[in-house]
């Protein structure tokens, strides 16, 4: 019995409460996994574009680092820190791969008996590559009407028109 005291104590200490919140967006920790889910749905059934996936990764990511910071042995970090890495080694660019290394790297280290952990270490061990924009981008955003300036409207003219001329 005292055994169980003692680990539900530890494990309420390392666990971040479900009404703290972190980061810009003030986000709690199950928003952060929550939110890095729907970015991953979002994202392969093309309702977002790469460039808006990573926009909004970063910001989620944002609260991911200080929940990370707060509560470094929380349970779910691992997956969650797993979750976005396998994300950002989807979309393209180096900021997106660049990021997908430091998250699997941070998985590693900081969980290495985890099988988020052994998973991190084999992405990192393949090789995380940049990847290129995906062709339905491509599509998406040349389907999308570009804005094209107009020509300005004409100053009202001070001579008056023929309709507002006096008749005889």
């Amino acid at each position: 019995m005292l055994t169980c005291v003692v680990l539900l104590s530890q494990l309420a200490v390392t666990s971040a409460p479900a009404d703290e919140y972190f980061g810009k967006l003030n986000m709690s920790a199950l928003r952060v996994r929550y939110e890095a889910m729907q970015l991953k749905k979002r994202y392969e059934t093309h309702r977002l574009l790469p460039e808006q996936a990573e926009h909004l990764l970063l910001l989620t990511e944002d609260s991911f680092d200080r929940w990370a910071a707060r509560y470094p042995k929380d349970p779910w970090l691992a997956s969650t820190g797993f979750l976005f890495a396998e994300l950002y080694a989807e979309l393209p660019g180096d900021v997106a791969r660049d990021h997908a290394v430091r998250l699997y790297v941070y998985v590693k280290v900081h969980f290495p008996h985890s099988r988020y952990g052994a998973q991190s270490r084999a992405s990192l061990h393949r090789g995380v590559s940049t990847k290129a924009d995906p062709p339905w981008a491509k599509a998406m955003r040349a389907a999308v009407p570009s804005v094209t300036p107009s020509a300005p409207p004409s100053p009202p003219s001070a001579s008056p028109s023929p309709s507002s001329a006096p008749r005889e």
